[in-house]
């Protein structure tokens, strides 16, 4: 058996276009304020992370050492996640300086692989102020209450094993989230081609839903923001059917899921794309 084989044997996405996020720990960066909260990723924003994006960067600089705990160790060993180094020298504003690097870490691998990776930020993750962006210029899609992930002491080897036997489902979830986030860049197409990628989608969401309900592990769901660049008329357009889609029952108990589009922050320096540059997660408390 020929090694591409052998690989698409062990792994069904072996082969098939990845996408990458960029993480980090739980870091409020504010002004000239920076506050770790943590020093490891976060245990939920992690096993979210890992159930739908290929690959994650943990990107390595030095100004603050951060290293890695059991689960990014094991990660690392599994070959999930790897470490861009970015290093400064001279000196300035820490905070500043911890941000623009980690951003920095993003546009080098999307200078790499166009297109492929995004930022996670958020609570759990990086946050920072408005300094990389433009207002008025991007597009924020929101889906809401849509999508059940692992919950934090879920075991990573079982999230790994899941994706492997649940590859099929995982994989046409993402296609039809960037059949939509494609509808947003092409906003010209007007409501009926949006409404249609919507519709898609939340069949797709319904079907995860489905095969997570099957699993043994414990699940919560999950709030995802999701921001793009748009070419210089797309805000405008956007305006045209931001009006956002009715919620719909999910298969959850008491659970509904919907989405929205809205006007919103662009990334300085950056194309348009119809993959998000920014992923923002919050999570429900109730565990199910």
């Amino acid at each position: 058996m020929g090694e591409a084989k052998r690989r698409r044997a062990i792994d069904p996405r072996h082969g098939k276009p990845w996408r990458g996020l960029v993480v980090s720990p739980p870091i409020e960066s504010s002004g000239n304020r920076l506050l770790m909260k943590s020093g490891a990723l976060d245990p939920q924003e992690l096993r979210s992370n890992l159930l739908f994006w290929d690959r994650l960067d943990f990107p390595e600089q030095n100004i603050i050492h951060i290293g890695l705990d059991n689960d990014a160790q094991f990660l690392e060993e599994a070959g999930v996640l790897q470490r861009s180094k970015v290093l400064f020298s001279g000196s300035g504003d820490m905070a500043e300086i911890y941000r623009n690097l980690h951003v920095e870490a993003f546009r080098r691998l999307d200078q790499e692989k166009p297109g492929r990776w995004s930022l996670a930020t958020g609570e759990r993750s990086i946050s920072f102020g408005d300094h990389a962006l433009q207002q008025g210029r991007g597009a924020l899609v929101r889906l809401y209450g849509a999508i059940p992930v692992p919950d934090k002491d879920v075991p990573l080897a079982d999230i790994l094993e899941f994706r492997l036997r649940r590859s099929d489902e995982l994989l046409a979830l993402r296609t039809h989230l960037e059949s939509v986030y494609q509808r947003v860049i092409s906003a010209g197409d007007g409501e009926l081609a949006w409404n249609t990628e919507v519709e898609a989608l939340q069949r797709a969401i319904q079907d995860h839903i489905k095969t997570s309900r099957e699993t043994s592990f414990r699940l919560r769901l999950a709030d995802i923001s999701a921001s793009l660049n748009l070419l210089p008329i797309g805000a405008s357009a956007i305006t045209a059917y931001s009006t956002g889609l009715p919620m719909v029952p999910s298969l959850v108990a008491g659970a509904m899921l919907g989405i929205s589009l809205d006007v919103g922050a662009a990334l300085k320096r950056h194309r348009a794309s119809p993959t998000p540059f920014q992923y923002v997660t919050s999570y429900h408390q109730e565990v199910f």
